[in-house]
């Protein structure tokens, strides 16, 4: 029996349909109150007027035109949009570690260990790192000399966090203030 155990997926945002669906849920929410109610009231469980009643004869006399068609085909297009968001997959939110473990780190975490990494490195005075994606990593580092600890910090980043994660990490560099 092996002890290596096969990889999970990778993890992933929601689809992007995730919030409207949420917002479509609300408004059929409201819709089933507004039929419990308009239930009760004609069952006489509770005073009041039913309000569909009046809804339905508020569309009494409504007649197949160009703009229901345009409205009807409108929605139709929405669903399908809603329907390919729901059934695409989310986008990828953490790099894979390379290697036999099953390990993921977000872009943050990468950018805050090339950060540390830079940081600790000799010549370097302090370091920052920002994202430009999910894959790009900007390091700025203030260094005694610019030129020579950005070679070195460059190489120690591509070897010890950029091969690692897949991550390309940009290296630069300016010179101490005196």
């Amino acid at each position: 029996m092996s002890t290596h155990t096969a990889p999970r997926a990778q993890p992933r945002r929601a689809p992007l349909a995730v919030a409207t669906a949420t917002v479509l849920a609300l408004v059929l929410i409201a819709v089933a109150v507004v039929a419990v109610r308009d239930l009760a009231v004609g069952q006489g469980w509770a005073a009041g007027t039913p309000l569909v009643p009046d809804l339905v004869e508020g569309l009494d006399g409504v007649r197949a035109s160009v703009g229901l068609a345009i409205g009807g085909g409108v929605v139709a297009l929405i669903g399908l949009v809603l329907l390919w968001l729901g059934l695409r997959p989310g986008r990828r939110t953490h790099l894979r570690v390379a290697g036999d473990a099953d390990l993921w780190l977000s872009p943050g975490a990468v950018a805050a260990i090339a950060q540390e990494t830079a940081d600790r490195l000799p010549g370097v005075v302090s370091a920052e790192s920002s994202l430009r994606s999910r894959r790009r990593i900007i390091v700025d580092i203030v260094a005694q000399d610019a030129a020579t600890v950005a070679e070195h910090a460059s190489a120690v980043l591509d070897d010890q966090v950029g091969r690692l994660t897949g991550a390309r990490i940009k290296v630069r560099a300016t010179e101490v203030p005196r």
